[in-house]
């Protein structure tokens, strides 16, 4: 084989090899983003089954999630400072490490097939994602 095209062929192999860009910039991962939950529970036993089950198939470590944060009666007594903070009133904060991670946790066959059904008619959610903000 000449020198140019076996110089050709090991160019087309070794651009095969690299990832995409949008595989490259998926795996950089690198801009963090929080899940807020907002929720007013009615079945508090079904929420907490729901709860477990975070702690049970260790999801959220599975796909990157970090709890931040954490306002619920369940656990804790809030100081209300303004308004009223309801017993069936509930958030939470979950740190990913960016959004492709958060997606991955969200569209997963685990929590989409055993987890999310447990807290379906549990009550009412309100769930998005914003950036987060780390210094």
């Amino acid at each position: 084989m000449n020198p140019q095209r076996l110089l050709a062929v090991i160019g087309a192999a070794a651009l095969m090899a690299l990832p995409s860009v949008a595989a490259k910039a998926e795996d950089a991962c690198d801009k963090p983003v929080d899940m807020v939950i907002l929720s007013i529970v009615h079945d508090v036993q079904r929420y907490q089954e729901y709860r477990a089950s975070f702690i049970e198939l260790g999801t959220l470590e599975e796909f990157g999630g970090q709890i931040v944060s954490v306002a619920t009666r369940l656990e804790f007594e809030p100081e209300v400072l303004e308004g009223q903070w309801p017993d069936n009133r509930h958030s939470f904060v979950i740190r990913w490490p960016c959004a492709a991670a958060a997606h991955k946790f969200w569209n997963s066959e685990i929590y989409q097939t055993k987890q999310l059904p447990l807290r379906v008619g549990a009550g009412h959610y309100d769930i998005a994602l914003f950036p987060a903000i780390v210094e």
